[in-house]
């Protein structure tokens, strides 16, 4: 890890930076390295594409916390999650890895086109369409979890999991999560971006080392 500059200001932090720069071009940075690139970047958003592909090409969960942080928008920011999710990362809580697994959730709706939706997810997954009572309120939950039959279900199931997931885009209340990382309301990515995470996902998952 890196010790802070003892210079202040905009030039205190641009040395801070290129010297974690340098240490992310021999190897991963530990997570609190990845989030302090980041914030670094206020005083010093000239390296913002620098950072970007650093935290980009280490792929673990560490990189991805941080690419998370970053303002919607940032160029080369989905490119990277993208790439941590086809590779299988996966998010580390308390030094456990959650498990890769994908879960998409949605609450009913009052929008006309709600019904046909719901409609046409039910036909295309049956019992893992799963129905929820949460607070009064109607959700829906479909979850893809790492196993052995995995691959053979991603066969089955993925066109009818991008369509639903796409006309879900317009819906409020979405959740997507991926390996651990939840995708919401709240989140930097907004919904049209998430379209190639799950794409991601889904590609890992197809994948010879996902049958394991």
């Amino acid at each position: 890890m890196s010790e802070p500059s003892s210079q202040t200001g905009p030039l205190g932090a641009l040395e801070e930076l290129d010297a974690l720069l340098a240490l992310a071009a021999g190897g991963p940075l530990p997570a609190a390295d990845c989030l302090r690139m980041v914030s670094l970047l206020e005083a010093a958003p000239g390296r913002r594409d620098r950072v970007v592909t650093a935290l980009a090409r280490q792929r673990d969960t560490a990189a991805v916390d941080a690419l998370l942080t970053l303002p919607t928008g940032t160029r080369g920011m989905i490119e990277g999650v993208f790439a941590a999710l086809r590779s299988g990362v996966s998010r580390d809580f308390d030094h456990a890895a959650a498990p890769r697994m994908l879960a998409l959730e949605f609450r009913s709706s009052t929008s006309s086109r709600f019904p046909p939706l719901v409609a046409r997810a039910q036909a295309a997954f049956g019992p893992r369409l799963e129905r929820l009572r949460v607070d009064g309120a109607l959700h829906y939950r479909l979850v893809l979890q790492e196993g052995p039959k995995l691959r053979s279900q991603v066969r089955a199931l993925e066109l009818d999991l991008e369509r639903l997931h796409r006309e879900l885009l317009r819906i409020r209340g979405v959740r997507l999560w991926l390996n651990g990382w939840c995708l919401d309301d709240r989140s930097a990515i907004r919904p049209p971006a998430r379209v190639p995470l799950l794409r991601g996902w889904l590609d890992w998952a197809l994948a010879e080392d996902a049958r394991a």
